[in-house]
């Protein structure tokens, strides 16, 4: 069944009780599209904030601890599938995984699996610094999840994940 978006409405806006009973129309205006567009992009500065909160006290960078978080949350990575998930440049990558290195926040290796690769791991250290960044994170989204309530998070999971899909990033 196909859903209309961004067309005119010419009948009254479906009621609540109609939305919620499987009403299966759905108008988005630009302005709508613009304001969900704005809150992404607020939420998303939300969570780096709490992030760089831990980040500050150990001088790290946003773009590391964009390196950081990446590896915490989906383990060891190949340096190219690094700069691609973050959409960084090859040099300031090297640079922001250099000045990691001589932390000993990560380390890079060869992959056993393929030598041609080398892997960014975590070490020790990155691991335990890391961990509180990423609780301050899980406590803030826990907070909002819970008050918007189970509707709102698996809405929340679609849509960020058709987003996602739709340019490939998934």
């Amino acid at each position: 069944m196909a859903i209309p978006v961004n067309r005119p409405q010419l009948s009254p806006a479906p009621t609540a009780s109609a939305a919620s009973a499987g009403d299966g129309r759905l108008y988005l205006r630009d302005q709508d599209l613009n304001e969900g567009a704005a809150l992404i992009r607020a939420a998303a500065r939300k969570i780096a904030q709490l992030a760089e909160t831990a980040g500050a006290a150990a001088n790290i960078s946003g773009p590391e601890m964009d390196i950081l978080q990446e590896i915490h949350d989906l383990g060891p990575m190949d340096v190219g599938d690094l700069r691609a998930r973050l959409a960084a440049p090859k040099q300031s990558l090297a640079r922001n995984l250099n000045q990691l290195e001589g932390r000993n926040f990560v380390k890079r290796e060869t992959d056993p699996r393929d030598r041609r690769r080398r892997l960014v791991t975590l070490t020790p250290e990155g691991a335990a610094f890391t961990r509180d960044a990423t609780d301050r994170r899980r406590a803030a989204l826990r907070q909002a999840f819970l008050t918007a309530g189970p509707d709102a998070v698996s809405g929340t999971r679609r849509v960020l994940s058709e987003l996602l899909r739709a340019r490939g990033e998934l």
